[in-house]
């Protein structure tokens, strides 16, 4: 009820009481002088009423004019001080926020932003080898910066796309197994590159039955194949091309045993204008792997097992310049005796392997120790490897085994590993594997020790020592380097 109203309200109740009383004034000259006090100290009432009811509507209208304003008590006060209005709330937040970036902080919800900083030492020995690289020791400074983000489109779509650090050869970045820049070159700057950029669909209708989840990407995006691989096959920096399909199974779950299971297939782009009329080249693959948890009368804890089997097909990578080189695309009529471990025929613009049907074993084994500790066993096969004479024989298999000790997830956490691989010349493709593995790549068997502890929940340190000699040394005129690779690391995720 308005206040204008109330007002009428109470006088016409003042006037009723004095007409009602007067008739009794006339009959009753006794009670006259009392009556009389009455209305006085009625209307001494009333007329402080109308003035509280004044201050009042005086103080709504200064409100209703004035503009609303928030103020946030500061989050830290001076000794002795008191808050002097009450933090902003959600609602007022949101609505300031909306207005300040005109509905922007609509498309920011559930924006994910993620990346890394790596300074690395680097040292290189070769204690013998060719006379070219016997005594060319090195020792140099890295670093490796990546950040991206990731966007939810709708309950089944997101997006992303990733930037990163790299180096430069002839005008462009052609090494797909590495982030890292050398400080190097009189002060100058450095590239930024496009690491990753896709769009990945998960419809939830796909979700039946046994179907735990149903994924389709397509861009260029982080390799789906790792999770049953080693970087025997594929380097850890490298993100495919094209598109592929995962679909993850939830087979078995009872008290004692849960059993999963993936099926992924890739279509990967791998050069799309091939040269010499030898067509494009592209990569088929397709990996089915179980991921069984149990618990055994051993252990407390369950334990862990991943099995993998992966084919990979190359499809004219191996034929008209193709393939990689030193970190470049074959150049037609160039010579060389390997491209990245893989030998290449007297013309120069074929491998002798001829084909890349590569198909690999992967097992790993999670036992609850003392500490976690991971064993695995990888092993591939190039049945295709044709290998002609002149060259080394024997080359189409590769295996590599390892143990990892604990591992680094907050502050204070630790972890030790020791792998040995052992990479045949035509086993797999040199050109993906990894780059750290002495001189990088295909060809070469050795041991590989690695270190690394947590000083706070972002930052690690990390160690790792490479001891690597070639496959086929004293064959086809391959000689035996053995190149000693040691590398300090302090990494910063956010």
């Amino acid at each position: 009820m308005k206040l204008k109203q109330l007002r009428i309200i109470s006088w016409l109740l003042v006037c009723a009481f004095v007409l009602g009383v007067t008739p009794l004034a006339w009959a009753d000259d006794a009670q006259s002088s009392d009556l009389a006090d009455l209305v006085r100290e009625l209307q001494t009432q009333m007329n402080a009423m109308q003035k509280t009811i004044n201050q009042q509507n005086d103080k709504i209208r200064q409100l209703e004019v004035q503009k609303p304003q928030v103020q946030v008590a500061p989050s830290v006060m001076p000794s002795g001080s008191e808050a002097t209005s009450a933090p902003m709330s959600d609602y007022e937040f949101n609505q300031r926020l909306e207005q300040s970036l005109g509905g922007a902080n609509k498309w920011l919800k559930d924006l994910k932003f993620k990346g890394d900083i790596r300074l690395r030492y680097e040292a290189f020995d070769y204690t013998h080898g060719p006379p070219s690289t016997a005594d060319d020791s090195r020792n140099r400074f890295r670093y490796r910066l990546r950040f991206g983000l990731e966007k939810p489109l709708m309950p089944d779509m997101k997006i992303g796309f990733g930037l990163c650090s790299g180096s430069i050869s002839g005008g462009v970045n052609n090494d797909p197994t590495s982030t890292n820049q050398t400080l190097d070159g009189l002060f100058n700057f450095k590239p930024i590159f496009i690491e990753k950029v896709y769009a990945s669909y998960s419809p939830s209708w796909a979700k039946t039955g046994p179907v735990k989840n149903f994924t389709i990407t397509g861009g260029k995006f982080d390799n789906p194949f790792e999770l049953g691989s080693s970087d025997m096959i594929w380097d850890r920096d490298v993100k495919p091309e094209g598109a592929y399909e995962k679909i993850d199974f939830d087979l078995l779950n009872t008290s004692d045993i849960d059993m999963s299971a993936f099926v992924t297939g890739g279509q990967f782009i791998l050069d799309e204008d091939g040269l010499n009329s030898g067509g494009d080249a592209q990569l088929w693959a397709l990996q089915a792997g179980i991921n069984p948890t149990f618990y055994t009368p051993f252990f407390d804890k369950p334990v862990d097992w991943l099995s993998a089997v992966s084919y990979y097909a190359y499809d004219h990578y191996a034929h008209s310049t193709n393939f990689l080189i030193d970190g470049t695309t074959r150049l037609s009529g160039a010579s060389a005796t390997d491209a990245r471990g893989n030998p290449v025929l007297g013309n120069g613009t074929d491998l002798a392997a001829d084909h890349f049907n590569t198909v690999e074993v992967y097992n790993e084994l999670a036992l609850p120790l003392w500490k976690p500790l991971r064993l695995f066993h990888d092993f591939a096969i190039n049945p295709k490897d044709a290998t002609p004479e002149g060259f080394p024989r024997g080359q189409n298999q590769a295996w590599a085994i390892g143990a990892k000790l604990n591992g680094i997830v907050q502050k204070g956490d630790w972890e030790l590993s020791y792998a040995y691989k052992w990479i045949g010349h035509s086993a797999v493709v040199g050109a993906f594997n990894d780059s750290d593995f002495g001189d990088g790549h295909s060809g070469k068997r050795g041991s590989v020790i690695k270190g690394g502890y947590a000083l706070t929940d972002n930052l690690t340190l990390n160690g790792a020592m490479y001891f690597v000699n070639d496959t086929s040394a004293g064959t086809a005129g391959y000689l035996d380097k053995e190149t000693r690779r040691f590398q300090v690391d302090l990494a910063y995720k956010f």
